[in-house]
């Protein structure tokens, strides 16, 4: 009798603690993409992609909640009409914590979703910094332009003397031998102990994710000759290229040298909205 009794006490529902995982990476997941920052971490495919499966989050969660409610309303219509009857079990109180024989290792699994969000929530707003390039290259990150130089693939359009590419075509005519005056967007990145006025052009090359992203960096010195000629003072560039610092760089290629000397430079207020490669 007792058995029978908890049994109808008992509503076996889909819980909140089911149900907010859904709801909670549904939203965060939008929030991502309406703010850009899933860029930020996937390629342009895969967070379109992310989108979708949002969605389908919190259809999925709709579509549990609206259950939920359905089931609780029939129960607690069967429990009134229970009462009429003068059945006893109908006063005892209904349970709806969708526990069942799971028990509290059903809670502890939905609190385990809260880790990820909350590291996700601190992570800041950019893309892959210097730091990770030097690191990723464990200290010769100019090793990475070489291996996207293996084929020269990027093409230029000119900008007054200077052709305009990206930094992996910058890499590849560097690696080829090239003599030519190019400009490329990057941020600035240094080894530790390294000179300031020598530093790494870097960008990152994201296949999918900022997981597997990889660093593209070009040697850079600058060129102080040519800088005051241009009306540039050295000393103020050199106080303003600090580490993360995006820049568009203009200069020279010096092959024997393997070196990109920086003739013309113009300093970026932001981060690209996209800054990958």
């Amino acid at each position: 009798m007792a058995d029978n009794h908890d049994d109808r006490c008992h509503v076996p529902v889909l819980s909140w603690w089911e149900l907010w995982p859904m709801l909670a990476w549904g939203a965060y997941t939008v929030y991502l993409y309406a703010t850009g920052r899933i860029f930020f971490l996937l390629q342009r495919i895969y967070g379109h992609i992310a989108l979708a499966g949002a969605c389908l989050l919190l259809a999925a969660f709709v579509y549990g909640w609206g259950m939920r409610l359905r089931r609780l309303r029939a129960e607690r219509r069967r429990q009134a009409e229970d009462r009429e009857a003068g059945r006893l079990d109908a006063l005892r109180p209904l349970c709806i914590c969708g526990a069942g024989e799971a028990g509290w290792g059903r809670y502890v699994r939905s609190l385990a979703f809260l880790v990820p969000l909350v590291v996700g929530f601190s992570l800041p707003a950019r893309g892959v910094n210097a730091l990770a390039a030097v690191q990723w290259g464990a200290g010769d990150v100019a090793m990475m332009a070489q291996l996207a130089a293996q084929k020269e693939t990027e093409r230029t359009e000119m900008r007054g003397e200077y052709g305009w590419t990206t930094l992996t075509g910058v890499a590849q005519r560097l690696s080829a031998g090239r003599q030519e005056k190019v400009g490329a967007m990057a941020f600035i990145a240094r080894k530790k102990g390294q000179p300031r006025d020598q530093f790494y052009l870097v960008r990152f090359m994201m296949n999918c994710c900022a997981a597997c992203a990889q660093p593209v960096a070009v040697p850079a010195r600058l060129d102080e000759a040519a800088l005051r000629g241009r009306g540039f003072d050295p000393k103020r560039v050199l106080a303003a290229l600090d580490e993360d610092q995006w820049v568009n760089a203009y200069g020279r290629l010096d092959p024997e040298g393997e070196v990109l000397w920086v003739e013309d430079i113009t300093f970026l207020e932001r981060e690209p909205d996209d800054p990958y490669l």
